[in-house]
């Protein structure tokens, strides 16, 4: 965490460890901020490959490595595809570039692909952002067109959950 940290200060102007492990007092304004994407991505990458590689330094050697999203990059970072201030440099970039974009939203959905595309409203504006599994996807798009969606599966009985994003991820 130390050592990503002292990488990020140069592409986000501030301490990623002050959001990640605030004092009592700065808690909810540092909540705040992680909710900001230009945060949240660099914060996320530094939990996930400070994670790894405690997992590495213990024994844990993997023989192959994947991700989605950006677990993709801490794999790149730790299988040596990328510098670990590469990663951080694009990390640190995409989430700021991801948000200056407009808001929206995401929603998992308990549901097949092949079942979920008939309930997708027709003008494209919601996007499947991920299949999960065989018999869950995740849908993104714009706040309205989701929450929309959202009501009219409830409606319908099916089990869905909102995800807490601030743009449309993978759309």
């Amino acid at each position: 965490v130390d050592q990503c940290a002292e990488i990020l200060v140069t592409h986000l102007g501030r301490d990623i460890r002050e959001l990640l492990f605030p004092p009592e007092q700065l808690r909810d304004q540092a909540s705040d901020e992680l909710d900001q994407t230009a945060f949240t991505q660099p914060a996320l990458f530094t939990i996930e490959y400070s994670l790894a590689t405690l997992m590495i330094d213990r024994g844990v050697r993997p023989q192959a490595m994947l991700g989605h999203s950006l677990g993709e990059y801490v794999a790149a970072s730790l299988s040596d595809v990328l510098s670990l201030e590469d990663a951080l440099w694009l990390v640190a970039t995409r989430g700021r570039l991801m948000q200056q974009l407009p808001r929206g939203s995401m929603l998992a959905v308990m549901l097949p692909h092949s079942d979920l595309s008939q309930f997708l409203p027709a003008d494209g504006s919601v996007s499947v952002a991920a299949v999960n599994s065989p018999s869950s996807c995740t849908v993104s798009g714009p706040i309205n067109a989701i929450e929309e969606l959202r009501r009219g599966l409830e409606e319908k009985g099916l089990a869905v959950h909102p995800l807490r994003t601030s743009h449309a991820f993978h759309s």
